[in-house]
């Protein structure tokens, strides 16, 4: 019987993971024993070319995925997922093939053009406030609004990525892999939630907790995300302690958030009372949470994807087969960032 030496097991529980399947789907897909795929993925031993077909064409991806070399492992625990310990098996081990697959898909890129090198420091020791303070003194920002974060994260280094849709309720996390910073944001997100999920998560980059999705590293990156977006010598020349709704909506719109992430910044800087801090947010029927309702405003778009698929294309590299080793197949590949546009599967060409 024929075999195929260059099989790698980690590639099949890679795509596994990534379709969200168990062995026991896979098996009745493919209809292959479990005992066969389990000892697929160990490398106990090689599939013949027949399962091969059997294997790609359950799994949705062509042999020669399941052929090249496995990416580098990215462990769940180095993610900033949410709420780890609620997230499904299926969920968080899609989340990481998801990731695993954009890491290699970066790397290829990078092997073949120029792109930022990461210019984002990692201070565990500082508190959020002064974190992000510093953080915006390093990228001389000042306290002027920042604008759109897509762009100023992308030429800091940091690679954003739009999740695939059966990966939306995940939700956003980072990561960093071998020094480069990663965001990985849900689709179908406004310009104001798209930009203050980026705040958060390069709080988490910044500050690295070193327990991702625990209570305090959560409140530690939303409190960093409030202090980047809305600085605090800005917010106290604002001079918004008596400010009416008009004027709190104007200052959202300055800093492009949402009207409850200022009052919350006004709160935690003692701006404002815990009596009028209620009562505002009652009276906008806001909810009290940083990611609430949000009004129209810049969108987030990529800005390196594009010019760098461009680019490459123009040089006649194979992006298209790049695709489809890291991303299971070309309809497939992972998505860099626009935001308020349905997040349809995207296709190298865009």
């Amino acid at each position: 019987m024929t075999v195929i030496p260059a099989f790698t097991g980690e590639r099949l529980v890679l795509a596994r993971h990534r379709r969200r399947m168990t062995l026991a789907a896979l098996a009745r897909a493919s209809k292959l024993t479990t005992h066969s795929l389990t000892h697929f993925e160990n490398r106990l031993k090689y599939p013949s070319p027949h399962s091969l077909d059997r294997l790609s064409s359950a799994l949705d991806v062509t042999p020669e995925f399941l052929l090249a070399p496995a990416p580098r492992r990215i462990p769940p625990e180095a993610m900033s997922l949410r709420s780890p310990t609620r997230l499904s098996a299926r969920n968080k081990y899609s989340a990481v093939a998801v990731a695993e697959l954009t890491v290699a898909l970066v790397a290829w890129m990078e092997t073949h053009l120029w792109l930022p090198c990461p210019n984002l420091p990692l201070w565990p020791q500082h508190d959020p406030e002064h974190a992000a303070e510093a953080l915006r003194t390093h990228w001389q920002m000042g306290d002027a609004p920042s604008g759109p974060l897509t762009p100023l994260l992308e030429a800091n280094g940091v690679r954003i990525f739009a999740l695939p849709l059966d990966c939306a309720d995940v939700g956003t996390f980072s990561t960093r892999h071998t020094g480069t910073p990663f965001v990985f944001l849900p689709p179908h997100l406004t310009g104001e939630q798209a930009r203050e999920h980026l705040a958060y998560e390069l709080g988490q980059l910044v500050l690295g907790q070193s327990r991702p999705g625990h209570r305090d590293s959560h409140a530690a990156a939303v409190q960093f995300a409030s202090a980047f977006l809305m600085p605090r010598t800005a917010v106290i020349a604002a001079m918004l302690r008596t400010a009416t709704p008009d004027r709190l909506a104007a200052a959202a719109s300055t800093w492009g958030v949402t009207t409850a992430s200022v009052l919350h910044r006004l709160h935690d800087l003692e701006l404002l009372p815990e009596w009028s801090h209620r009562s505002t947010i009652q009276r906008l029927g806001d909810k009290t949470t940083p990611y609430g309702p949000a009004g129209p405003g810049p969108d987030e778009h990529s800005q390196l994807l594009p010019k760098a698929v461009a680019c490459l294309r123009t040089s006649g590299l194979p992006i298209d087969s790049a695709a489809e080793l890291t991303a299971l197949h070309i309809d497939e590949p992972p998505r860099w960032p626009v935001a308020t546009v349905p997040a349809a599967p995207a296709s190298a060409d865009e």
